[in-house]
């Protein structure tokens, strides 16, 4: 204060800082591990740990098929004159040399099972091939281990249960249960398709789940190359219990979630043309510009997916590249794919396009509230499986906007998930990671950071969506919606590990593979602490080296694009020939097309205005009742019902077989199901 060094109002700083600089360079003194410690030694001794981590995994791997052929001792079996005489290594001995050995594989494993084992003791086989080739009581294992249990039945996986003395089981209860099909035959009698409605059943998943203890969560995610792409499913889902690591880039571009609405699309026979044909141009889009990703195709319904596959398939015979396309994705095992809703659990590709199909009905101004399964028990799994098959990029195409779906007490939960789903397409706020709000973790980070913008860089502080988070992270000054780098601190983060091999290894493996790679800094709060300008210099000198030498390789663009007439916001298109439907006489056309391609049977009519329905009261199955849905006014007595009514909005949009609740204030609710339906025009 004499020299006037200090103002009087640092003075209490300026002791604080010398009471702690005093304390710490005393343990400095104290501490020979803290004395000697340096960041460049330090990283050194991380830069090998991950090099022998990895080797010893491999090594271990490799111990392990040394030991298990060291110890197999196959019994000789049995020689004869004839092949069937023969047993053990006596057979498997005769059989090696066929190219195609002429002796079934049950016949194989049921006589020579124990040789086998003994020099693959690791077997890997579905429920059914189990059952099929290995004779109960031949072939038994010391563990089984059971994945994708949540798809299995209990009646299924007790024989492969029952063949092992310990038991693992692995699945997802958050997705698809077991399917069982009930058959409803056309009766038009012309020999067309079968029809089928789904129920969900029990898994083994289920029963081990209520049985076992203890149950464990794997929570890390490794799939998604963009936190978009499983933030929506992890809040709504699994209860934000996921950890997931934070991309470099914002989404909307060919990473992330990405929305198209057309507003001029219409919802008929089940069918949507106008979706459909903005798929097949994204499809085609796709294979011009992305073939190094793979790629799938979801609808909601199988009609919707058979419609798109015919367009598709006469499209692609004249687009070029897309033979090769395809035959270069079969080979690598991941073939270009289009299917429904239901049959799509267990699919990943890089990028997911997905149809939702259902709109308004031509000549109405809103949409009907019945979203087939997804209105249904089990509706909100069934989007779950759906929202989690992209590695890369969803590209939704869909005829709703978010406020087109209506939400009460009543709302089944997959229509809510529907709701919510197009809502985050549309704003995004689950996934941004700006939005955090979190502060620095502590003083040392909130002093890097400060220094940062005194030099003229934009940070974001913990940057992340759920469970991870990166301690700082340098926006690209040049590119919007890019982050530079990302700045590690020892610090609250670095210390949450679990182990060194999280700590010092996956983690960082996991951030480089998302974008991240040359791109992450190290500060070691000791060397901060020692010697802060030089560890300023060198940041500084990395940033600007890596701005000079780094390009984004993703641009971020528009995450919800509206096209078509009656777009709210001017778009420009993602490609340049998509057909319009300009008047009725091409709406009509179209609809006539779609007729062309599609077979439609009765059971499969949706309830419409003027529908002659009949239906049960499932309190009173033997009842049977009739309505008439009409424009006109009520007419209750000969049963007709104007289509404002409640009756009449459960109704609409409904197929045979289905089962609708009817809620009305202060009564009892009832259930109704659907019998038969006679379109009068």
């Amino acid at each position: 204060m004499e020299n006037q060094t200090i103002h009087p109002d640092e003075l209490p700083n300026a002791y604080a800082y010398c009471t702690y600089s005093t304390i710490t360079r005393e343990a400095f003194r104290n501490i020979p591990e803290l004395g000697r410690f340096t960041g460049l030694k330090h990283n050194q001794i991380r830069d090998d740990y991950k090099r022998l981590d990895r080797e010893i995994i491999s090594l271990r791997g490799k111990a392990i098929a040394y030991e298990c052929s060291r110890k197999a001792s196959p019994p000789p079996g049995r020689n004869g004159a004839r092949v069937d005489d023969r047993t053990e290594m006596v057979l498997l001995n005769y059989l090696m040399p066929q190219q195609r050995p002429r002796m079934p594989v049950r016949k194989i494993l049921a006589r020579a099972g124990k040789s086998i084992q003994e020099l693959k003791p690791c077997f890997m086989m579905g429920p059914q091939a189990v059952a099929q080739y290995l004779t109960p009581g031949d072939i038994e294992f010391d563990l089984v281990i059971m994945d994708e249990a949540s798809q299995l039945k209990p009646e299924e996986a007790i024989g492969s249960i029952a063949r092992g003395g310990q038991l693992v089981v692995v699945g997802d209860r958050k997705q698809l249960p077991p399917t069982s099909f009930f058959s409803r035959m056309l009766q038009d009698g012309d020999g067309g398709d079968d029809h089928f409605v789904t129920t969900d059943a029990e898994s083994i998943l289920d029963v081990c789940s209520s049985h076992f203890r203890p149950t464990r969560s794997l929570r890390w995610h490794y799939r998604s190359q963009h936190h978009s792409l499983i933030a929506f499913s992890n809040q709504s889902f699994y209860n934000g219990n996921l950890i997931i690591f934070p991309s470099p880039y914002s989404q909307g571009g060919k990473l992330g979630v990405r929305a198209v609405y057309l507003a001029d699309a219409i919802y008929e026979n089940q069918t949507n043309l106008r979706e459909a044909k903005r798929v097949v141009d994204a499809v085609v889009e796709h294979i011009a510009t992305r073939s190094n990703e793979s790629l799938g195709i979801v609808t909601l319904n199988i009609k919707q997916r058979d419609l798109i596959a015919e367009l598709l398939e006469e499209r692609l015979r004249s687009a070029h590249g897309a033979d090769a396309y395809r035959e270069y994705w079969i080979n690598e095992g991941a073939p270009l794919f289009i299917k429904n809703l239901e049959n799509v659990q267990g699919d990943e590709r890089d990028a997911i396009v997905i149809s939702t199909t259902f709109g308004k009905p031509p000549g109405a101004n809103a949409v009907r509230q019945n979203f087939g399964p997804i209105s249904r028990q089990g509706g909100g799994r069934r989007l779950n499986v759906l929202f989690t098959r992209a590695k890369r990029s969803i590209a939704l195409y869909t005829s709703l906007r978010p406020e087109d779906i209506v939400m009460d007490g009543t709302t089944p939960e997959g229509t809510k998930a529907l709701r919510n789903y197009l809502e985050y397409a549309r704003t995004g706020s689950l996934a941004t990671a700006e939005e955090t709000g979190r502060e620095a973790d502590s003083d040392f980070e909130v002093s890097v950071m400060e220094m940062l913008k005194l030099r003229g860089y934009e940070v974001t502080p913990q940057l992340g969506v759920a469970g991870y988070r990166i301690d700082i992270a340098v926006k690209h000054p040049d590119a919007q919606g890019s982050y530079l780098a990302a700045i590690e601190c020892d610090g609250a983060t670095y210390h949450s590990a679990l182990s060194v091999r999280d700590r010092d290894r996956i983690r960082q493996e996991i951030i480089e593979s998302l974008g991240w790679r040359d791109r992450i800094w190290r500060i070691w709060s000791t060397d901060w602490f020692r010697t802060p300008r030089q560890e300023t210099e060198k940041l500084i000198s990395f940033l600007e080296d890596l701005r000079k030498s780094w390009k984004p390789e993703h641009a971020s663009g528009e995450s919800w694009i509206e096209e078509g007439q009656g777009a709210r916001q001017p778009t420009t298109r993602a490609t340049q020939d998509v057909e319009q439907i300009e008047n009725t006489a091409q709406a009509e056309m179209e609809r006539e097309y779609v007729s062309s391609v599609l077979i439609d049977s009765e059971d499969d009519v949706e309830i419409e205005v003027g529908d002659v329905i009949r239906y049960v009261d499932l309190a009173m199955p033997n009842d049977v009742l009739t309505v008439q849905i009409t424009h006109d006014k009520d007419d209750f007595a000969n049963g007709i019902v104007n289509e404002s009514r409640p009756l009449a909005q459960i109704l609409l949009g409904a197929i045979v077989g289905d089962e609708v609740a009817l809620h009305l204030a202060g009564s009892t609710s009832r259930n109704f199901k659907i019998i038969d339906i006679k379109r009068t025009f």
